[in-house]
């Protein structure tokens, strides 16, 4: 029994599942803890939506995204590596953004029209910074790490990352509040 444990354990995906199910919690509770606000409560059941979310769609997503790369570019030349990670940037990465958004935003309790106004209004400026800095990671990603071990670097990398999306996610929409105050007048 112990040796298909432990045969278990060293597929990525398992891998990647028990990692994202304990990373993008604790970067949720990062987050919360480095918030500017005078609101030090930490909400363990946001943590928890991480944990679900990361476990659950992002790891999956990812394994499945590089394993679809490994396969479209077997060449394990710097060219192949970096249009991996250029590709993996303009269609992966705003696919995983976009989800992000959308599905945070039903875990917290909003409708599908939230969701979509979530998307609209934090995709963009998120994609941007994203573009500078995921093409880098992933060239290294690939052109460095054992196919074995991506799934955990890019863990450690996303749990910079995730610490910033849970930003972004939290962060009060300036368009609202200024709407809020036109309406206060």
């Amino acid at each position: 029994m112990w040796s298909k444990i432990f045969k278990a354990s060293n597929h990525g995906l398992v891998r990647g599942v028990a990692i994202y199910s304990v990373t993008w919690p604790v970067s949720s509770l990062i987050q919360q803890a480095l918030q500017p606000s005078g609101n030090k409560n930490i909400d363990l059941q946001r943590a928890a939506k991480f944990s679900v979310y990361g476990g659950l769609y992002v790891a999956p997503t990812l394994y499945a995204w590089m394993r679809f790369a490994s396969y479209v570019w077997p060449s394990m030349t710097i060219t192949s590596h970096i249009t991996k990670a250029v590709v993996e940037q303009f269609s992966y990465g705003p696919f995983a953004m976009a989800s992000f958004f959308f599905f945070m935003t039903l875990l917290d309790g909003g409708t599908i029209e939230d969701a979509k106004t979530e998307v609209q209004e934090k995709f963009v400026s998120t994609w941007k910074i994203a573009v500078m800095v995921w093409p880098v990671l992933q060239t290294i990603n690939y052109c460095v790490i054992p196919s074995k071990n991506r799934l955990i670097f890019v863990s450690i990398a996303g749990f910079v990352w995730t610490t910033f999306l849970a930003y972004k996610k939290y962060e009060k929409n300036k368009s609202i509040e200024i709407a809020d105050k036109k309406t206060d007048l």
